[in-house]
């Protein structure tokens, strides 16, 4: 049964659609990209602001024919070459998106394969169908991420899916719960969990943008926001003022932990917060 959060689009009811999971999918996507800017959180909802959001909905009739093709079906081979090739009709226009098609759409064919029992069954089917070979996939060194998790041997989006998106279960949903047991805003909550990966993955695209000297850096001042308070605290906005000002000076951006936040988001809005396996 699923349980949106009271910040998800909470008038949508059961019985679960592939409708009802594009619709998922799309808010918590949206939900993410309407989250402060890192590096810039001066002007959250700019013009590039407005056109990615314009870009998340083109997403929505990708996402319905993804939980469409894996309703009820068996996790093989042909399923997850049906799902390949509509992310790859897909993949021309939401090229920004890219992480994101990949791991919450992954979520949505997992959840509709398994009949939307849990977030830990969606995960697992999700990996399963990750693992299965596509012909059509681009191979590694065709993307810039794919690069960069060879070349710095990481295990990227890809690594996450296959092994279940263990930086969705195990840092941004805890993430999001602890920040919430505290009493602060969605906002802030989101915002904590974001940091928190930022502190944790090693996001393909900063590597891409700067090497490992700018994974590394990055990573040091997003665990000092978490460490000073987190967003919400005073504490942790001058800690983040310093990772603001360093992956502007950059050019950076976190990809990666984008794309992890918004499957978190889509797990936490279809089946809550608390519908976790024991030790997930």
């Amino acid at each position: 049964m699923l349980r949106p959060a009271p910040t998800s689009p909470a008038h949508l009811t059961p019985p679960v659609t592939p409708a009802l999971l594009a619709d998922l999918a799309v808010a918590a996507c949206t939900a993410r990209a309407r989250l402060p800017r890192v590096p810039d959180m001066t002007a959250p909802h700019d013009a590039d602001s407005t056109a990615e959001l314009r870009s998340i909905e083109a997403l929505r009739p990708t996402f319905a024919a993804l939980a469409e093709a894996a309703d009820g079906r068996a996790l093989d081979r042909a399923l997850r070459t049906e799902l390949g090739v509509l992310g790859e009709r897909a993949a021309d226009g939401t090229a920004a998106h890219q992480g994101e098609l990949w791991s919450v759409g992954l979520l949505v064919a997992g959840a509709a394969a398994t009949g939307c029992r849990s977030a830990y069954t969606a995960c697992a089917a999700a990996a399963t169908l990750a693992r299965l070979p596509y012909e059509g996939a681009p191979g590694p060194a065709d993307t810039p991420g794919g690069r960069a998790r060879l070349h710095f041997h990481v295990p990227g989006a890809t690594g996450q899916a296959h092994s279940g998106f263990p930086h969705v279960r195990r840092v941004a949903l805890p993430a999001l719960r602890e920040s919430r047991a505290h009493g602060r805003p969605e906002t802030a909550a989101r915002m904590d969990a974001l940091l928190t990966l930022m502190a944790t993955l090693d996001d393909t695209s900063l590597l891409h943008e700067g090497g490992p000297a700018a994974l590394l850096s990055v990573q040091m001042d997003a665990r000092d926001v978490v460490r000073a308070g987190g967003y919400d605290s005073p504490g942790g906005r001058a800690a983040l003022d310093r990772l603001h000002a360093r992956m502007r000076d950059s050019g950076l951006t976190p990809r990666g932990s984008h794309a992890v936040l918004s499957a978190a988001l889509f797990l936490d809005f279809t089946f809550g917060p608390e519908n976790q396996a024991p030790g997930a």
